[in-house]
């Protein structure tokens, strides 16, 4: 773990601290001078948001991969609860990480200083990775910010990371496959081993998929706070 001195909490090391500090810095010399206090809170909130879904994003994840090597396949009702719940949270919370970070952009953008685009409560229930950029890349400053944005969002990872997000949070859990073996041993059981859905792939996969989406996640959340840091230090 890592303490962000922004946060002050204790962060998963893969958080990007140092960047984060960068981008709070940067935004501090826009937003209080002079001072927008509604846009400043929101922007403040949402950043303070960033590490804290990053963290609860971890620990799920850890959850379900201490779940995985403590009990392997062979697991009870109550422990597929368990299982189940970590991984919702996991996706619910990545997913929080990104979309905290474009409100917060969005606040950035709002002051007059910079691109003076509306954020009121219309634009706040709607601040969407994919609305932003499509918002930004009407601005030349915003060019590289909104390229960084677009980069995320035609991403095979975010949407995954979505696609599976709205699978858990309001259709069904995941369908579980369950194997066996006539005459034979069954194949070796996999940590993810989930059926595919209308709207989800088939996953069978060990515990290094959810690795690998983690880590996706702590490099876009670092990309856009450097692009952030960039857009808010511009003449």
């Amino acid at each position: 773990m890592v303490f962000s001195t922004e946060h002050q909490l204790d962060l998963p090391d893969e958080f990007p601290s140092e960047q984060m500090v960068a981008f709070m810095a940067a935004a501090r010399n826009v937003l209080l001078k002079p001072k927008m206090a509604e846009a400043w809170k929101e922007f403040g909130g949402a950043c303070n948001l960033v590490g804290w879904r990053f963290r609860a994003c971890h620990e799920d994840m850890q959850k379900y991969i201490g779940s995985w090597h403590e009990h392997g396949a062979a697991i009870s009702f109550e422990e597929v609860y368990s299982r189940e719940r970590a991984l919702f949270g996991m996706f619910c919370s990545g997913i929080s990480c990104l979309e905290s970070m474009c409100y917060a952009i969005n606040a950035l953008a709002s002051h007059n200083n910079m691109l003076n685009i509306p954020f009121g409560e219309k634009e706040q229930r709607n601040c969407s990775p994919a609305r932003l950029q499509a918002l930004l890349e009407k601005h030349s400053k915003a060019a590289i910010l909104s390229q960084e944005l677009k980069v995320l969002v035609e991403s095979d990872e975010w949407k995954n990371w979505v696609d599976l997000r709205n699978r858990m949070t309001h259709r069904s859990n995941l369908p579980r496959v369950g194997h066996g073996a006539v005459g034979g041993e069954p194949p070796p059981a996999k940590a993810l081993d989930f059926a595919a859905t209308l709207s989800t792939p088939k996953i069978e996969e060990g515990v290094e998929f959810l690795e690998r989406m983690f880590s996706w996640l702590s490099q876009a959340i670092k990309s856009l706070l450097v692009t952030g840091t960039s857009f808010a230090t511009l003449p």
